[in-house]
Parts: C-alpha cells; sequence; structure tokens
C-alpha cells in the first residue's frame, strides 16, 4: 500500500510541476525527461533500430524508498537480461548460469537516456521545440537538438505531454540521416509494480565481477598516460583500470562525456591482432592506433571526429 501510495505520489508531482512550466521552454521539457525516468514507476516494449537490424526489448521501471529498480529483457535473438538495483547492474549471460556484476556501467539506457544536468547542454546544442505527435497511442511534444559543431549527433526527443517520460528517441548525423532510434511500441506509466518483478534470482548462479573474479575494486590506471586536448564539453568522467567481462587482461578504460553523449579510452598491451584504422556500425565509431607497444581503442556513438580526436590525442611518458 505504501509503496502503491509513493508512486501515485512522484507521478502526481512530476506531471503538475510539468504542466505549470513546460509549455514553451524546451529546457524544462528536458529537465522533465530526465526526472521521469528516473522518478516514474513503468513498464512496456520498445525497439530499437540502427541500420537495417531493429532490436525489440521489454523495460519494466520500479521507484520507491530505496530507490530504482529495473528489468531489462531481450526479446530477439539470444535471451539476455539486465536488471538494476541503483547502481548495481547484474547481467544475466546467455548460458543462463553466469551472471556479470557491474558497478561502473556508464553508458545510459532508454529512456533514460538525458542527464541530470540539462542546462550544460546548451551550449553544445541548439535547443528547440518541435511539434506534437503520438508514440505508443500518447501525446508527445517533439524536442530537437542540434549540434552546433562536428564533435556531437543531433537529437529528436518525444515527451509524453501527460509525465514528461521519454517515449522515443532518434540520432542524427547531418546530411547523412537517421542514425538509429529508439521508439516504445507500448507503454504503462504510474501503475504499481511488484517488487519481485525487477528483483534478480541469483540462486544458482555463478557471480562474476565486472572487475575482476575476486577483485571487486577497479585499480587506478597506469601512470604515465595523458590525454588531451579532447573535444570541446568532453570531460573525464571516469578512469579505471580493470577486467572487462568475458576477458581475463585488465585495461586501462577512461570515459569522457559532455552529459548527452560518450566515449570510452581502453588502452592495452598491442598485439598481432591490433589494427589501426577507423571502423564504425551505426551510431558507433571505434578509432585504433598504436602508442608506443600499446592498443589504443577509441569507441563511442559519437561521429568519427571525436573518436579520432580523442585518440590522436593520447600519449605515454615513461
Amino acid at each position: 500500500m505504501k509503496q502503491a501510495l509513493f508512486a501515485w505520489l512522484l507521478l502526481f508531482v512530476a506531471a503538475s510541476t510539468y504542466a505549470a512550466d513546460a509549455q514553451d521552454d524546451p529546457l524544462v521539457w528536458l529537465q522533465h525527461m530526465a526526472n521521469a525516468a528516473h522518478q516514474l514507476n513503468y513498464s512496456g516494449n520498445f525497439i530499437y533500430q540502427h541500420g537495417h537490424q531493429v532490436e525489440s526489448s521489454r523495460i519494466t521501471h520500479l521507484t520507491d524508498a530505496n530507490g530504482e529498480h529495473e528489468k531489462l529483457v531481450a526479446l530477439d535473438g539470444s535471451p539476455r537480461q539486465i536488471y538494476r538495483d541503483n547502481d548495481e547492474v547484474y547481467c544475466f549471460l546467455p548460458d543462463n548460469k553466469t551472471v556479470v556484476v557491474d558497478k561502473h556501467r556508464v553508458k545510459k539506457s532508454f529512456p533514460a537516456l538525458l542527464p541530470q544536468q540539462i542546462a550544460d547542454l546548451k551550449e553544445y546544442y541548439e535547443v528547440k521545440l518541435g511539434g506534437q505527435e503520438r508514440v505508443a497511442g500518447r501525446d508527445c511534444q517533439v524536442i530537437l537538438l542540434t549540434p552546433k559543431d562536428e564533435y556531437r549527433y543531433g537529437h529528436h526527443l518525444w515527451a509524453d505531454t501527460k509525465t514528461g517520460l521519454l517515449l522515443k528517441a532518434s540520432t542524427w548525423n547531418g546530411k547523412q540521416g537517421l542514425v538509429d532510434q529508439f521508439a516504445f511500441t507500448d507503454i504503462k506509466i504510474g501503475m504499481p509494480i511488484d517488487r519481485k518483478q525487477v528483483r534478480p534470482v541469483l540462486r544458482g548462479k555463478k557471480l562474476v565481477q565486472s572487475t575482476g573474479e575476486g577483485n571487486t575494486q577497479p585499480l587506478p590506471i597506469d601512470a604515465g598516460w595523458k590525454i588531451g586536448p579532447t573535444p570541446p564539453g568532453f570531460e573525464k568522467i571516469m578512469a579505471v583500470k580493470r577486467v572487462l567481462p568475458g576477458t581475463n587482461v585488465p585495461v586501462n578504460h577512461i570515459v569522457f562525456s559532455d552529459g548527452l553523449a560518450a566515449a570510452s579510452v581502453f588502452i592495452e598491451p598491442a598485439s598481432d591482432k591490433t589494427t589501426p584504422g577507423l571502423s564504425h556500425q551505426g551510431a558507433m565509431h571505434v578509432y585504433t592506433r598504436k602508442v608506443a607497444d600499446y592498443q589504443v581503442k577509441v569507441l563511442g556513438e559519437v561521429p568519427s571526429a571525436t573518436v579520432m580526436q580523442i585518440g590522436d590525442s593520447v600519449s605515454f611518458r615513461k
């Protein structure tokens, strides 16, 4: 009963505040989208389109007195499930016997794609209101983010007019057109959700820490590495030495973000398989080069200019 009342109060506060001040200010719309993704209960199916591929998933999100709890289930391909309990993420691998626990996940997931500090975005994006459209049977306000430079993509965002929740998001690369797109096909917002629906079942599972089995704490990156200057607005938000899931070799992992877009730098010993150059798949660009006897790989859902500038700025001094 208390859980249902808590969810209803959050929905009421978000909706009433939203209706009062979000009509004409696109930044207020963005702030309500950012808040709604974390404060509201919701459950629904959405699709992710990139290139010629379409993937479908189901998300269930609960906010209660103990924070945020979320379950994400892939509906296509191999069975995959991800549970989030505040900042701790449990990734159930397809064998259904192994769970990777990650406390350092930096990639944002739909519909929680926006940063909490919305005001910083206007320095690097032109933010405007678009028209009104319908998504998953609900009325939405469209907000347009146009980049002011070559280092980030443009974005079109569809906010539910009643709650502010992000229901659709598309990424654009100038004249090249649509890069990728998320969109709910059905969605329920504000209803009570049983905690059991978003609690991972760990009995009989092998737990593997993302920083390496038996080592739950990441280490500082190796001394001597320097990165910069980075593209405007891209600040370092994480720098650790860790063992990535599915590998045994520790790598230096540094993440840069402008609040909306992010790029990761991985530094590890070079091998015969190291192939310098630039590649991409959908919105993701990957830039690889050798520095001393190391492989530097920069990847992110950002334009090629971003990963190349970051990668070319990496240097090493003993």
